[in-house]
């Protein structure tokens, strides 16, 4: 945060605080480093955070391994431990924030924030900022955004990169980030002591999730892209176009992607151009274009994406949000399909069995004195239970007390030869769902898009803690056991079905993920207004995540226990079982 010509003050004592001469003569902190320590609710428990400007070897080690999962502008093909070095520098200013977590009593790199210089062209910006705006303290005032904005563009910061360990998403770390970068950006971010003013950000990503609304950000519109001008450009550059806008300084960059292009494929240059002015006509014109072309071209032509801006102080916010041309919010869908409530009345059941009298079972009736043909056996029972929407019920108990046969027993749908089933459910027809495998060779990503739609896709893989690229990308049967059980939950919560049914719940997740995946399921169930039923016999790691609404503690013979999650809390469910 120290530049050429920047005028400094250096305090005294023992930390030597150090400031830069700032507009009006204030003073801008930029010693001892940034740090902002806190308190969140992270995978249902709170848990202590900091967030610090790079400081330590350790502190660039971190950020170096997270860099790895920030995909643009690496290649992929190299050896993960040479990630970093196949990065791309930026120019100008930026600064990186590293969130850390204190986890089972260690801090652990969580993530990193990048802010770096605004873009220069931006088309919501410039729409947004064509009204008079006059700061009530400072120096700035326009009656209508200049042209490209150069002499102004430095009262802007941009949030460059967002990047969240893949291990610990779904945890709602992104928005921690976010809210540190603002505060950053508030209080050290100048340029030759002149403070910043607004903060932007644009990603594809927030057209799938939208992480930075909950967080003060204004939604302007969709960047322009250069789809519309892209092949008149390269025609105008090629004849030894020499404009200075930021648009042409783009767009000379990728007349030489293009060039390289050219002389892979042998094509004459009117003929590619024409064949690129072609897509460009399309709707989604990567749908147009083989997939060498579409790897070929993608550096090339940039497509709209969501464009968010945010004021740092009061008059600035107020400015913003007034210029809006839309507030993102994220898409409800109608629940009108919604089960208010779903009624358990004296449900009982049994099982009726006719043991085999081969030689080996008289062995053992013979040993254990049993001299009857047939066993009834009590299962679960009676139980009486009303169920309201938007809650989860957990079912707890040692395997084998009944509670996955409990869970069969909620679906309308099935039918058991050996099991008697007596007591009523209202109503007595309902839709269900439960965890179902996808197709061994079926990319996660595309079967999930191709059955929901990608937005929706985005939206519940990341509430169950995947939004991983490379995984995004694997097929099913490459998937850990982990991963599979997120990904058909993931399934499950983009489906229609009104009752949820989740049988050894979270078996397969270690008990951190466990507990992520827990807390989102519960939120999810609330904001769709499901009935959710979900069933474990290990759950100690999860269950104040999940605080279910209700537990139903099932004994061996039948027996049960209604808790309700306080009852539970003061130990009145292992009392129970």
């Amino acid at each position: 945060m120290v530049g050429e010509r920047d005028r400094l003050i250096v305090g005294d004592g023992l930390e030597r605080r150090v400031w830069i001469v700032g507009e009006d003569s204030t003073k801008i902190q930029v010693s001892p480093f940034y740090s902002l320590h806190a308190t969140h609710l992270f995978a249902g428990e709170q848990v202590e955070s900091r967030v610090v400007e790079l400081s330590t070897d350790d502190d660039l080690r971190d950020y170096a391994l997270l860099e790895a999962f920030h995909y643009r502008g690496l290649d992929l093909s190299a050896d993960v431990e040479d990630l970093g070095a196949h990065r791309k520098s930026t120019g100008g200013r930026r600064a990186v924030l590293l969130l850390q977590l204190k986890l089972a009593g260690q801090w652990t790199s969580a993530g990193y924030i990048e802010l770096q210089m605004p873009l220069m062209m931006a088309k919501p910006r410039h729409l947004a900022f064509a009204r008079p705006f006059q700061h009530p303290t400072l120096d700035v005032a326009w009656t209508s955004w200049p042209k490209g904005g150069q002499t102004l563009v430095n009262r802007i910061a941009r949030i460059a990169r967002v990047v969240v360990n893949p291990e610990l998403r779904g945890g709602s770390l992104s928005g921690i980030l976010v809210k540190a970068a603002v505060s950053f950006a508030r209080e050290r971010w100048h340029i030759g002591g002149k403070r910043v003013l607004f903060l932007e950000i644009s990603a594809e990503m927030l057209r799938h999730i939208d992480f930075v609304s909950s967080c003060g950000f204004h939604y302007l519109g969709d960047t322009e892209g250069n789809r519309a001008r892209l092949a008149k450009d390269l025609g105008s550059i090629n004849k030894g176009a020499k404009g200075s806008s930021g648009i042409m300084s783009l767009q000379r960059r990728y007349h030489a992607f293009f060039e390289d292009y050219r002389g892979i494929t042998g094509d004459s240059f009117e003929a590619l151009r024409s064949r690129v002015a072609d897509v460009l006509q399309h709707d989604d014109p990567w749908k147009a274009m083989s997939v060498d072309e579409w790897l070929a071209l993608r550096p090339v032509i940039r497509s709209p994406i969501p464009y968010y801006m945010i004021g740092l102080d009061e008059a600035s916010d107020a400015y913003v949000k007034a210029g809006a041309l839309a507030i993102a919010s994220k898409r409800e869908r109608a629940r009108s399909d919604a089960l208010q409530e779903l009624l358990l009345c004296d449900l009982d059941l049994h099982s009726n069995y006719d043991l085999p009298l081969t030689d080996h079972s008289r062995l053992v009736m013979d040993s254990f004195g049993i001299t009857t043909k047939t066993v009834r056996t009590r299962i679960v029972g009676p139980l009486s239970l009303t169920v309201q929407a938007g809650t989860v019920t957990f079912v707890a108990g040692a395997s084998g007390c009944g509670k996955s046969l409990l869970l069969d027993r909620l679906d309308p749908t099935w039918h058991s030869a050996t099991i008697e089933m007596h007591g009523t459910i209202i109503p007595a027809a309902y839709s269900v769902a439960r965890l179902t495998p996808f197709p061994a060779d079926a990319p996660l990503f595309e079967h999930l898009a191709d059955k929901h739609g990608p937005e929706r896709a985005f939206d519940a893989l990341a509430r169950v803690g995947l939004s991983e690229a490379l995984v995004f990308l694997k097929p099913f049967e490459m998937l850990s056991r982990g991963q599979r059980y997120r990904a058909m939950l993931a399934d499950l919560i983009l489906g229609d079905a009104q009752v949820w049914l989740v049988d050894e719940f979270c078996s397969d997740l270690d008990p951190l993920t466990a507990r992520i995946v827990a807390h989102k399921l519960r939120e999810t169930v609330r904001q769709e207004q499901r009935i959710a039923f979900v069933a474990a016999a290990n759950h100690a790691h999860f269950i104040a995540a999940l605080r279910p609404h209700r537990i139903l503690a099932l004994r061996t013979g039948g027996g049960c226990t209604t808790l309700a999650w306080k009852d539970y809390a003061h130990g009145v469910l292992e009392q129970a079982l």
